[in-house]
């Protein structure tokens, strides 16, 4: 299958290409959005905060913004920057977990690889070091880029007519027979912020108010919680989660010396209190792939961690009537999506729609334009270019307009 895979694959630089009717998908996919009875999830990657554009500002002549939060590449480079010395001739502990990163040929601009390298490196040390870093620098460093991130990360959504919000709305707007599943790697706090401005009840796993610990059997049995209640699922951690005298889980706005950030980008677990979360997350998104015609829809994921990718793939093959539509960003044959046109050209109930591209049914090819016409969509979501048609779901924005049009209230209501 691998091999069939790389062959298939090439085609997307080759020219050997099918034809997949825009408008089809579509309506498919709103009337499959409009239903109440259906297992309905989104997986929210690190590209979906990209979407909200700040510090609009004046640059040669061009008018230049920022992400509301930076992806991965860009995080790393932040931090990069506040922990490297900028001398090859004394390195910092950062330096070193870098140029070790690459004598290994592993992923050095990637902070997920890079932290996960340092705990690993830590969880061995003992009283010794590893690659010439011993277990306290190695402490010292995950601290250090743990409270970069949380600076980084820590950022409230500008406005509440934000694509979280639309999410948000369309997720409480009509009585629903099973709760809305959101999924996310994310760290920041921005689907809390839009769900609670929405007044859209949700549940994330944790129990409290002042200081709020995590019930795994409540996760584990969300089946006796509301249905109007949205489960808000965070895969690799939050912000505001913290690992409390070495075994509970609480969440909470305050940070004491007592505490550790509890934020993993990867599947390397170091221990039971760190591992109980991410474990009963992951169970969530299997659990949630093998229910009888779930539907998932991912944004802003590159698939780029492959334990998630397992779990998505081995559930979908074990369960031939869920099916997930994930939307990329920008052309398909982007080095960025080689990992998620495998996992594409490998499941069937796996489409993969990108702008100009997709990967439906495990077969290539270009979006047509037939029909589209007849489509009452914003000019955001499909533009035409004469015989050629763009689909943007894969930009956060374009899907949240598409919820927000299905949710029946329009976007005046919450201009801020």
């Amino acid at each position: 299958m691998a091999n069939d895979a790389d062959q298939d694959d090439s085609a997307c630089k080759g020219g050997r290409m099918h034809k997949h009717d825009t408008a089809r998908q579509i309506s498919f996919m709103q009337q499959a959005l409009s239903q109440n009875r259906k297992p309905i999830g989104f997986f929210l990657g690190a590209g979906c905060p990209l979407s909200i554009r700040v510090n609009h500002r004046e640059e040669g002549g061009n008018t230049v913004t920022d992400p509301l939060i930076w992806d991965v590449a860009g995080l790393t480079k932040v931090i990069a920057k506040a922990l490297s010395s900028g001398n090859p001739k004394d390195p910092k502990s950062w330096d070193t977990i870098v140029q070790i990163a690459k004598e290994d040929g592993g992923e050095s601009g990637n902070i997920e690889f890079l932290l996960s390298r340092i705990r690993v490196f830590a969880s061995v040390a003992g009283s010794g070091n590893v690659r010439g870093l011993t277990k306290a620098e190695l402490t010292t460093l995950d601290t250090e880029v743990c409270k970069v991130i949380s600076q980084e990360v820590t950022r409230s959504l500008p406005t509440k007519d934000t694509p979280y919000h639309n999410l948000a709305i369309w997720s409480r707007s009509i009585r629903r027979e099973r709760p809305v599943h959101i999924f996310t790697t994310n760290y920041d706090l921005l689907m809390e912020q839009a769900l609670e401005e929405s007044s859209a009840p949700y549940f994330d796993g944790f129990i409290g108010a002042r200081k709020a610990f995590f019930d795994l059997g409540a996760v584990e049995d969300e089946g006796l919680l509301p249905p109007r209640w949205t489960r808000l699922l965070k895969i690799h951690g939050s912000l505001n989660w913290r690992l409390e005298n070495e075994t509970d889980v609480v969440r909470t706005d305050e940070k004491t010396d007592k505490q550790s950030y509890l934020i993993y980008p990867s599947h390397l677990k170091y221990d039971q209190s760190r591992k109980m979360p991410y474990l009963a997350m992951l169970d969530r998104l299997k659990a949630f792939l093998l229910a009888p015609s779930s539907l998932l829809f991912i944004c802003g994921y590159s698939f780029a961690d492959e334990h998630i990718n397992d779990v998505i793939c081995r559930s979908l093959e074990a369960n031939p009537t869920a099916h997930v539509f994930a939307c990329v960003f920008g052309e398909l044959d982007s080095d960025n999506y080689k990992l998620a046109r495998q996992c594409a050209l490998s499941t069937p109930n796996l489409s993969l729609l990108g702008f100009d591209k997709a990967i439906i049914g495990r077969t290539l090819g270009n979006w047509t334009a037939d029909g589209s016409d007849d489509l009452l969509l914003p000019p955001s979501i499909l533009v035409k270019d004469g015989d050629n048609v763009i689909l943007r779901l894969g930009d956060f924005a374009a899907l949240g307009t598409l919820l927000r049009g299905l949710s029946g209230e329009g976007m005046s209501d919450v201009a801020a």
